[in-house]
C-alpha cells in the first residue's frame, strides 16, 4: 500500500527545487518537509494511543512507537510500529516517507484477509487518513497517488499474470479514464500503437509456448543475475500450453514459464514508450534505463529472485536466503517482495475508497483465473484517441492543428533528451487530449459509452467473487461509480442514446452527483489546470 498526501507548500516545493542543481536533493532535506512528515506521525501515536484507551474498535495493537531513521537512499522517514499484546507476534510496520510533490505511506506486507475486515478499515480511515488532513495533507489527482502491489507469487500460477496483461491492453480506460487519469507516471499499455503491438507479441509468444522450460531451458538464479535467457524462443515445441489452462508440466514448469514471460514483459513490451521515456539516462536519479519501464500502469520490475539487486538501491535482497547459481529456479526463490504493482491509482479520499479500488482488482484476478485465456481485442472506440489520435485529429480538426502538435512534441522530445532525440513523436497523453478535443459529440458519446459500459461489466464480475455477503447484496458500483471521469457523463449526457447500462449510470450518477464528487479527490492542491479544462 503507497497511499500519498500532499500540500500546496509541497508540491510548490518540488517545482521549484527540482529546477537548479541539487534542488532535488535538498528537497529531501528541507525542514518544512521534514517537520511535516515528523508532525504526521507523532500525531498518529497520540491519536492512536487516546483511542486506544477509550476502546475503539479499530485499535487492535496493544501499543505503537515510532522511530526516526534512513531508508536505504538515506532519506530520513518514521516507522511507526504497531505492537500486538502478544511480543512473539511479528509488530505491524506503516513508514511515513517522503517522494516528490508528496508525502508518502508505505504499508507492506499486509494479508489480504485484512482489507476484508472492517476492523482494519476503520484503523486505516482513523489513523492514516484522517491525520494527514488535520495537518494540512490531502489526497489528489495530479500529484502522488495511491498505488498498490500484489503478490506476485499468486500471480505466477496457471495463465494469471497474462491474462491480467491481456485485460489491461483491452480496457485502457482504466488507467486512463477510471482509476487514474492520463499520464505517464502509469502509462496504458495501449496508450501508443507501437507499445500495444509489444504486448501483444510477448502475449502471443506466451500462449506459444516460448516461455516454458521445454523451450527455454531451465531457468536458474544466473539467468536473473545476468538478465539473460528469458526468451522467448524462437521455435517452442508444440503441446506445452494448454489453451485454457496455461503452461503444462509440474509447478516448477509452471512457474518458470510464468516468471520468464513476467520478466520479458518488462524488457520486451513494458520497455516500448513508457512514460518519460525520453529522458533516461545512466545517471538520472528517477529515469535510469533499468528502470523507466516502470512509468507504466503495471509494473514487474520488482519480479526478482533472492540474491538479484534492487531496482534503485542496488543492495543484495534477501542475502541470507541467496540461493546456489545454478539451482533450478523455484517459487521460493521470489524476494519477499516480488510483486505485481498496479501504479494506475489516483488518490484516494477515504480508507473506504482505496480498500474498494484494491479489492476490485483482487476479485478481478480472481474472476479471470475462472475465465483464463482473456483474447486481446483488435479494435476498441478509444483507439480513437490511442493509436489513431493522429487520424482523428486530422480528420476533425484539420491538418494544421496536427502540424502544431507535432511541431511542439519536436520541441519537448529534444528538451527532455537533452537534445538527444530529434523527433515529432506525440505524447500519448496530449494526442489523447487533443483527440478528444475534436472528437464530434456522437463519437464522444460513443467512446463514453464503451468506456462506461466495460467498467459496469468489470465490477459487477467481480462481485461475483466477492466473499463479502453485503458486497453481493448491494449495488456493486456504489463504491466504483464516482470513479468514472465527470466529462463521460457529460459526454453521454449531451446525446440521446438506448436505455442501456451507460445511461442507467448516468441516471444514478446524475441523482447523486455531489456525493459522488465529494469522493473524488482535488485535481491538484495548487493553480495547476486539469487538461480537460485547458
Amino acid at each position: 500500500m503507497e497511499p500519498t498526501f500532499q500540500s500546496k507548500k509541497s508540491v510548490r516545493k518540488w517545482e521549484r527545487m527540482s529546477e537548479v542543481k541539487g534542488g532535488e536533493d535538498d528537497y529531501f532535506d528541507d525542514e518544512y518537509m521534514l517537520r511535516t512528515q515528523r508532525a504526521v506521525a507523532k500525531a498518529i501515536v497520540k491519536r492512536y494511543r487516546a483511542k486506544r484507551e477509550g476502546g475503539d474498535e479499530a485499535c487492535m495493537f496493544r501499543r505503537v512507537r515510532v522511530k526516526e531513521g534512513p531508508d536505504q537512499w538515506k532519506v530520513l522517514r518514521q516507522n511507526l510500529k504497531f505492537k500486538w499484546a502478544d511480543e512473539e507476534l511479528e509488530a505491524f510496520e506503516v513508514r511515513f516517507t517522503l517522494d516528490p510533490e508528496t508525502f508518502e505511506f508505505s504499508i507492506k506486507p499486509v494479508p489480504l484477509a485484512w482489507f476484508y475486515d472492517e476492523r482494519f478499515v476503520a484503523f486505516l480511515q482513523e489513523f492514516l487518513w484522517k491525520t494527514p488532513p488535520k495537518l494540512g495533507l490531502t489526497p489528489s489527482i495530479a500529484h502522488g497517488g495511491a498505488q498498490f502491489s500484489l503478490s506476485a507469487k499468486t500471480f505466477l500460477q496457471g495463465s494469471l499474470l497474462a491474462d491480467d496483461i491481456a485485460d489491461k491492453l483491452n480496457h485502457p480506460e482504466l488507467s486512463q479514464w477510471i482509476m487514474d487519469w492520463p499520464n505517464p507516471d502509469d502509462r496504458a499499455f495501449r496508450a501508443t500503437r507501437e507499445r500495444a503491438a509489444a504486448f501483444r507479441r510477448v502475449l502471443e509468444s506466451y500462449w506459444a509456448g516460448a516461455f516454458h522450460p521445454a523451450a527455454l531451458g531451465v531457468l536458474t538464479p544466473e539467468n536473473c543475475y545476468l538478465e539473460r535467457g528469458f526468451g522467448p524462443a524462437a521455435n517452442p515445441p508444440k503441446g506445452v500450453m494448454d489453451k485454457e489452462r496455461g503452461p503444462k508440466g509440474d509447478r516448477r514448469a509452471v512457474f518458470q514459464t510464468n516468471f520468464a514471460f513476467g520478466r520479458a514483459v518488462r524488457m520486451q513490451a513494458q520497455n516500448v514508450h513508457p512514460g518519460y521515456w525520453q529522458s533516461a539516462h545512466p545517471k538520472s536519479e528517477g529515469y535510469q534505463p533499468d528502470q523507466i519501464m516502470r512509468y507504466s500502469e503495471g509494473n514487474l520490475n520488482r519480479l526478482q529472485v533472492a540474491g538479484e539487486l534492487h531496482v534503485k538501491s542496488a543492495k543484495v535482497l534477501d542475502p541470507e536466503r541467496v540461493p546456489a547459481l545454478r539451482d533450478p529456479l523455484e517459487p521460493g526463490m521470489l524476494t519477499g517482495e516480488a510483486s505485481w504493482e498496479n501504479r494506475a491509482q489516483m488518490g484516494r479520499t477515504s480508507a473506504r475508497d482505496y480498500v474498494e479500488a484494491l479489492l476490485l482488482d483482487v476479485h478481478r484476478a480472481r474472476y479471470l483465473q475462472a475465465h483464463p485465456h482473456v483474447a486481446v481485442r483488435a479494435s476498441i472506440l478509444q483507439d480513437q484517441l490511442l493509436a489513431d489520435g493522429e487520424d482523428t485529429v486530422k480528420k476533425h480538426a484539420g491538418p494544421r492543428a496536427l502540424a502544431k502538435l507535432h511541431r511542439a512534441a519536436r520541441a519537448w522530445n529534444r528538451e527532455e533528451s537533452s537534445g538527444r532525440i530529434k523527433d515529432d513523436w506525440i505524447e500519448p497523453e496530449t494526442l489523447l487530449w487533443a483527440a478528444w478535443r475534436a472528437l464530434p459529440k456522437r463519437e464522444k458519446a460513443a467512446v463514453a459509452r464503451e468506456i462506461v459500459t466495460a467498467f459496469v461489466e468489470r465490477v459487477e464480475q467481480a462481485a461475483t467473487v466477492d466473499p463479502r455477503p453485503a458486497a453481493r447484496a448491494s449495488d456493486p458500483m456504489e463504491w466504483h461509480r464516482h470513479r468514472i471521469h465527470p466529462i463521460l457523463w457529460e459526454a453521454l449526457a449531451a446525446v440521446p442514446g438506448p436505455r442501456d447500462a451507460a445511461r442507467r449510470e448516468l441516471e444514478s450518477w446524475q441523482a447523486r452527483r455531489e456525493e459522488y464528487l465529494e469522493r473524488r479527490p482535488v485535481f491538484s492542491q495548487t493553480d495547476l489546470v486539469p487538461p480537460w479544462e485547458e
